[in-house]
């Protein structure tokens, strides 16, 4: 078992990534996600994001008596479930695109064992396979393509060694229309707030989140800077062919709302797959 330490964590660069990272704040890059939402993002949702799902992750490591040495969380983020993970076993993999995030996530995570590693969903490649590999807070979803999706659920196959498991999460229609919805939300944090304008489209089944940030600054002015969220909502019967097809033996979804039956109001899944 990895023990609690302070030591520095290694961030490898993904030799395969192909978008540069420019931190002028212009073109694309000006509306990138997570770029300044990094330094907001646990007191908005992580926090609290993350108290849920390591409920339903903790029951259903119990359920299927789960036992890993080496995981990975995809699209780790700010750090929290690799924290948890680092904790249970010898060597975690946390990968994320944003640079943000990640600088985030190694301040958090100092525990021997742990590795960040910067690479995409559709380009990710682990320096060894591993026993579990999660993926949270819907973050499949910010994949706009059937073909994309698709990589990366062979990608976590790959990722796994005989036997492992894969757990993720993905929002539904109805999250993603309904509870999101066309909508203007305000939240504050204490050292600013965040305005968020979202925006449905039926055709494409994309909800299109546009956040503008507001950062308090030492001298007392608030900085502003803008991003741009979208996420897609895929049916159910697609997730679970593109997991079979993809290599797992065993697909289980559950309505992540206390592992119950997947219905028309559930508003997010939780996936389990069995390599």
């Amino acid at each position: 078992m990895a023990q609690e330490v302070a030591v520095r964590v290694k961030i490898l660069k993904g030799t395969r990534r192909k978008r540069a990272v420019d931190d002028a704040g212009s073109g694309e890059n000006a509306t990138r996600p997570y770029r300044q939402l990094a330094l907001i993002y646990d007191e908005l949702v992580g926090d609290s994001a993350f108290d849920c799902w390591r409920e339903n992750f903790d029951r259903l490591v119990a359920r299927y008596s789960i036992e890993y040495e080496a995981a990975a969380d995809i699209a780790c983020g700010t750090g929290h479930a690799v924290a948890y993970l680092i904790s249970r076993c010898d060597r975690v993999y946390g990968v994320d695109i944003s640079p943000e995030m990640l600088q985030v996530a190694s301040f958090r995570v100092r525990a021997q064992g742990s590795t960040f590693i910067e690479q995409s969903f559709t380009d990710f490649e682990l320096p060894e396979k591993v026993d579990l590999l999660t993926c949270n807070f819907d973050s499949l979803n910010y994949l706009l393509s059937a073909e994309d999706v698709a990589e990366a659920l062979r990608r976590f196959a790959d990722s796994l060694k005989p036997g492992g498991y894969c757990i993720f999460d993905m929002n539904t229609t109805r999250e993603l229309e309904l509870e999101w919805g066309t909508s203007v939300l305000v939240h504050r944090v204490n050292n600013g707030f965040a305005v968020w304008e979202s925006e449905w489209d039926p055709q494409l089944r994309i909800n299109s989140l546009r956040m503008t940030n507001f950062i308090l600054r030492e001298d007392g002015l608030y900085e502003r800077s803008e991003e741009m969220h979208r996420e897609r909502s895929y049916d159910l019967d697609f997730l679970i062919d593109g997991l079979r097809d993809a290599g797992f033996s065993h697909v289980e979804a559950y309505d992540a709302k206390g592992l119950a039956v997947v219905n028309e109001d559930t508003r997010r899944v939780h996936f389990l797959a069995r390599r």
